[in-house]
């Protein structure tokens, strides 16, 4: 076998537009070529991207991008029609692949992925991401989703020569479609590599002598905001004076969160930068992990970890699988308004004597089992065995 593998990535979105699907995906194309494992095409919708470009380099990985529109939002569409898009797979095709991966069953680039692979007989493994059924805004979407995921999703499933789950949430959800083997991969951190500058943010200088109450993550329904912005509002009047509720993010709930906060008492950051967005994280005292049921483990979970905040989380995302209630963080039953209210309650009562202590212990937990360097070495030996068996059939 030559030296080092070639890795083709069919994707829905890719930077900048702002998600954690994406930003692994990026930082997983960096610390591939870095490591000297091989190449990386990712292939991806042209939505948020730059106009008219059709292809760039980065840190040692290409990006092609193909031409696509929104049909609803944050379901890209390719305009298959377009001279561009053939003109990428024929890219693609040039590229030469040894191995082809999807990311998430619940885009058209997966559907595209397995018809690349199975044309032009290309090992295809599938890394999922989703750990439940889509909840959109409606009951009809949300059920139009789960159709989706009955037909493609299990197609996708099942026809995939390997599906890679990134915790043990999405294991269990791909295990309701079908019955095989499966390891999971935990997703990795680079703020663990690079380290952070505080400097970058003032959000302790512009709220002295209060404590910071911080969520980061995409403004999407099935993370949950609201219940944190209402919990927020049934608190006492004074633990709200003691308190500076922050949200740094941006998506298609942002304008209805700001309506929901009827005091502005929110400070909303919106997207800034990586380096700024985690140096205003670092500065959160409570870290709320809100998220309702539906995708993996979070990695805005595991940088508030790595970063020392007191955690106070809803049992989803992957956060049953890093955070034991009152050994390194609060655990909450559930996602109700309730629950997250009680946490940030506790959460505040147990911040001066326990959060040093909790601080340390996740801190370990970051560095044993999501660094870049273990991590994508495991990547790179399974790539390796399923090549070897693959060859062999």
């Amino acid at each position: 076998m030559k030296k080092g593998i070639k890795v083709l990535k069919f994707l829905p979105y890719f930077p900048p537009h702002k998600g954690w699907l994406e930003v692994h995906v990026q930082e997983w194309s960096r610390w591939w070529v870095r490591s000297g494992y091989g190449e990386v095409l990712n292939i991806t919708f042209s939505v948020w991207q730059s106009e008219g470009v059709f292809e760039y380099s980065e840190n040692g990985y290409r990006v092609i991008i193909l031409p696509a529109f929104d049909l609803v939002p944050n379901f890209p569409f390719p305009t298959f029609w377009t001279r561009d898009f053939w003109r990428g797979l024929n890219e693609a095709k040039k590229f030469g692949a040894d191995i082809i991966n999807t990311h998430t069953r619940f885009f058209l680039s997966s559907l595209i992925g397995w018809i690349f692979a199975k044309i032009y007989r290309i090992p295809w493994i599938h890394i999922e991401h989703g750990s439940d059924y889509v909840r959109l805004d409606s009951s009809f979407k949300t059920w139009i989703a789960w159709v989706f995921d009955q037909i493609i999703g299990r197609w996708i499933f099942w026809s995939a020569d390997a599906v890679i789950p990134i915790s043990e949430a999405c294991k269990k959800f791909v295990g309701w479609f079908i019955t095989r083997e499966m390891s999971v991969f935990y997703r990795w951190l680079d703020v663990v590599e690079t380290g952070i500058d505080k400097s970058l943010s003032d959000i302790k200088d512009k709220f002295p002598w209060k404590i910071i109450v911080g969520f980061i993550g995409r403004l999407y329904k099935w993370k949950n905001v609201e219940s944190f912005i209402r919990a927020y509002y049934e608190l006492d009047t004074k633990i709200r004076k003691k308190i500076q509720p922050v949200i740094v993010g941006y998506g298609e709930d942002l304008e209805r969160l700001k309506i929901l906060d009827r005091d502005n008492k929110f400070y909303f950051t919106g997207w800034k930068n990586s380096s700024i967005d985690i140096a205003t994280q670092s500065q959160f005292d409570i870290h709320i992990h809100s998220s309702s049921p539906g995708w993996g483990l979070a990695t805005t979970l595991l940088q508030a970890m790595y970063l020392g905040c007191f955690i106070v989380a809803t049992p989803y995302e992957g956060a049953d699988e890093v955070i034991v209630n009152g050994e390194n963080g609060i655990l909450l039953n559930g996602d109700s308004v309730d629950d997250i209210r009680e946490g940030i309650i506790q959460a505040i009562t147990e911040l001066e004597p326990k959060r040093e202590t909790f601080a340390r212990l996740n801190a370990n937990i970051i560095v044993e089992r999501f660094s870049w360097s273990w991590n994508i070495k495991k990547y790179f030996h399974f790539f390796n065995q399923f090549l070897q068996t693959w060859k062999k059939l």
